[in-house]
């Protein structure tokens, strides 16, 4: 079973919220070899607490390894300039983006896919160094997906109430996201039984 952690997951472990007891079971049942975890290498470009962002790949590394998911397998997402950090990226052929604009319209219907788009609704000039805050965190979220659907994930793992709007999820379980389950949560790892206890 193949479950994915978004960057909301991570914060959870080093802040130690109310779901990082259960996602340290997760990490035990990982380590156990009954299920398999993966995180998302966009989540290495999601904006940090102090509003920065990470300038290498290796803050990433770090910061996961601080909460115990320094081993678990990392998924590289489709390669976007000033976002995505180098040899942890994909280039993107026809389908993937096909695939990434499904998943966009489904998250985000106002906010337009292209950024030069967007930047010219919203008066932006799109040759800033700076990203718009608003589109980076929804590419961020629909990357993070992406990455769970493409490499076949069971379930994908998120606090994020718009994965978990009925319509939404229900869309996203078609395009291939198994399942997607918020925290506190259980799996029991007997063959293929699930059980989730969400709030």
């Amino acid at each position: 079973m193949k479950l994915t952690l978004d960057t909301n997951c991570i914060i959870d472990l080093e802040e130690n919220r109310p779901a990082a007891p259960f996602l340290h079971t997760l990490i035990s049942y990982h380590d156990n070899q009954k299920i398999d975890l993966r995180v998302v290498a966009i989540s290495a470009s999601e904006r940090k607490p102090d509003g920065t962002y990470a300038t290498n790949f290796a803050e990433f590394r770090e910061k996961i390894a601080l909460v115990s998911l320094g081993h678990v397998e990392i998924l590289a997402p489709i390669c976007y300039l000033d976002m995505a950090f180098v040899d942890w990226c994909l280039l993107a052929d026809e389908q993937m983006v096909k695939l990434e604009r499904k998943i966009h319209e489904i998250l985000f219907p106002r906010i337009d896919f292209e950024y030069g788009t967007y930047c010219k609704i919203h008066g932006i000039d799109p040759n800033d160094e700076k990203i718009d805050a608003r589109w980076r965190n929804a590419k961020c979220d629909v990357l993070a997906i992406w990455c769970h659907i493409t490499n076949g994930g069971d379930i994908f793992v998120t606090s994020d109430r718009n994965f978990h709007r009925p319509a939404k999820k229900t869309q996203l379980i078609q395009l291939g996201a198994g399942d997607i389950l918020t925290t506190p949560y259980r799996i029991l790892c007997n063959g293929t039984e699930q059980k989730s206890l969400e709030a």
